[in-house]
């Protein structure tokens, strides 16, 4: 954490999206989540979703879906304001997201990154997310997403990943990947 920093984590109000909405855009420019498409996925999710704030406003979130196997989670987006980045927040958001999918019965976590984005990748790796796949042309020409997936152990109070995950299916789809192109917005990672 940065000096004088002191995060504190949430579950995400409806009254929050308008936040999200303009973290996303600071975060992400043309590669956000519209404030649509953070309506579209909040009403049949938003009891996965996380936030972090501080007593100067939200600085981070994560946006959390069931896939259609009611045992897979989706991260659909993590963002960390410019201004936090390199404090730890992502690792405290990352590790709350993960707990709070498998609090709601997730064993399978999955997420769509860029391969170039390498510090996404070291992040998600960090915590035990394989890469399962690649989605090409995921969100139009050019825009191809490495699928990353973490099997949680169903064992007991135990939180132990497993290494061994299996491929993702190229036409597997997603609430956010739909809730994205719907609003033809691309997904980021």
């Amino acid at each position: 954490m940065g000096p004088g920093y002191s995060p504190s984590l949430r579950g995400v109000l409806k009254r929050d999206l308008a936040a999200i909405a303009r973290l996303e855009a600071t975060a992400f420019g043309a590669n956000r989540l519209t404030r649509s498409a953070l309506d579209v996925i909040f009403d049949p999710s938003g009891t996965l979703w996380l936030l972090v704030e501080d007593g100067q406003g939200i600085w981070a979130h994560s946006v959390n879906a069931r896939g259609e196997d009611p045992h897979v989670g989706w991260i659909v987006g993590m963002a960390v304001h410019p201004e936090r980045q390199g404090h730890g927040w992502g690792r405290i958001l990352l590790q709350a997201s993960i707990d709070r999918l498998q609090d709601n019965g997730i064993n399978v976590i999955r997420l769509l990154v860029k391969r170039t984005n390498k510090r996404a990748y070291r992040l998600y790796e960090a915590f035990g997310f394989i890469d399962t796949g690649e989605r090409v042309d995921h969100f139009g020409p050019g825009e191809d997403r490495m699928v990353m997936s973490l099997l949680l152990s169903t064992d007991g109070p135990e939180r132990v990943a497993r290494s061994v995950v299996p491929q993702v299916p190229a036409d597997v789809d997603d609430a956010g990947s739909r809730a994205r192109r719907n609003s033809d917005q691309k997904l980021y990672s």
